[in-house]
C-alpha cells in the first residue's frame, strides 16, 4: 500500500508541470500573461472559500478561523521579509513585489500540498481503491492551479526552466505529507486543520493583498478593468466547478483526515 501511494501522490506532483505544456513556448506566454494574474486570483479565492476554509472548519469550527487569520498574518510578515530581501538584490520595486509573491505563493502551495498529501495517506488507510480515487480528484484540481502558479512566477522573473523545477518541487511536499500519514497513522487527525487553514490564510493574502492591488495599480497593462475581471469570473468558475465535480465523484472530503484513525 505504501508504494502505491507513493506512486499516486508522485502523479499528482507532477501534475504542477501542467503550466509548461499549457503556455507552450514564451511568445504565447507573452500574449496572454496579461490574462494570468487576475485569473490566478479566481482560483486562489475558490480554492479558498470552496476547499480550504470548509475543511477547517469541518475540522475544528472553533479554531478553524484562527488558523486561517494566522496564516494571513504570518505570510503577511513572511511578505514583508520577502521585499526587503529582493529589493536589497534588484533594482525597483516592481520587480521586488513580483519575486516576493512568487516566492510566497511556493511557500504557500507547499504547505496547501503537505496538507493534500495528509487527506491522500489517509484514503490510502482506508482504501487502497478510495485512495487512487482520491488521487485523481486531487489532480484534476491541481492542474488549473498548477497553470496559473506557473504562470504567476513567470511573471515574478524566474526562467520557464525555473519555474518548472520551482513549482515541481513545491508540488512534490504532497508526498511529505502522504508519506509521514501513513507511517505516523493517526498523529495528524487532529492537526491536519492547521494545515489546511495556514494554507487558506496564504492564498486569501496573496490574492486579496498581492495580486488584486498589482493589477489595479497597472490597469493599463491589462486592458481594462471589464478584461481583468472576466479573467477573474473565469478562473473562479472553472476552479469551483472542478472542485465540485472532483468532490462529487472522487470522493476527496471522504477521504479527509477524519478517517485516518479508522
Amino acid at each position: 500500500m505504501f508504494i502505491e501511494a507513493m506512486l499516486a501522490a508522485g502523479a499528482v506532483a507532477l501534475c504542477s508541470l501542467a503550466g509548461v505544456l499549457f503556455f507552450g513556448n514564451s511568445k504565447k506566454l507573452e500574449g496572454i500573461e496579461r490574462y494570468v494574474i487576475p485569473t490566478a486570483v479566481g482560483v486562489f479565492l475558490s480554492l479558498v472559500l470552496f476547499e480550504l476554509i470548509p475543511e477547517t472548519l469541518h475540522a475544528n469550527e472553533e479554531w478553524g478561523g484562527l488558523a486561517v487569520a494566522a496564516g494571513f498574518i504570518l505570510f503577511y510578515i513572511l511578505s514583508y521579509e520577502l521585499h526587503r530581501y529582493f529589493h536589497k538584490r534588484d533594482a525597483g520595486d516592481v520587480d521586488c513585489a513580483r519575486k516576493g509573491a512568487a516566492t510566497l505563493l511556493l511557500i504557500g502551495d507547499a504547505v496547501h500540498n503537505v496538507a493534500d498529501g495528509v487527506i491522500l495517506g489517509a484514503a490510502f488507510l482506508v482504501d487502497p481503491a478510495l485512495g487512487m480515487a482520491v488521487a485523481v480528484g486531487l489532480a484534476l484540481h491541481e492542474i488549473p492551479q498548477e497553470i496559473v502558479e506557473f504562470g504567476v512566477l513567470i511573471r515574478g522573473g524566474y526562467s520557464r526552466l525555473e519555474a518548472a523545477l520551482l513549482n515541481l518541487l513545491s508540488a512534490s511536499s504532497i508526498i511529505v505529507g502522504t508519506a509521514l500519514t501513513i507511517l505516523f497513522a493517526g498523529a495528524f487527525e487532529d492537526y491536519i486543520w492547521i494545515v489546511t487553514g495556514l494554507a487558506a490564510g496564504n492564498l486569501l493574502y496573496i490574492a486579496s493583498s498581492d495580486l488584486l492591488p498589482r493589477i489595479h495599480g497597472t490597469l493599463k497593462n491589462y486592458q481594462s478593468f471589464w478584461y481583468t475581471l472576466s479573467a477573474l469570473i473565469l478562473g473562479f468558475a472553472l476552479m469551483t466547478s472542478v472542485l465540485i465535480y472532483t468532490h462529487e465523484n472522487f470522493g476527496h472530503k471522504e477521504g479527509s483526515s477524519e478517517h485516518i484513525g479508522e
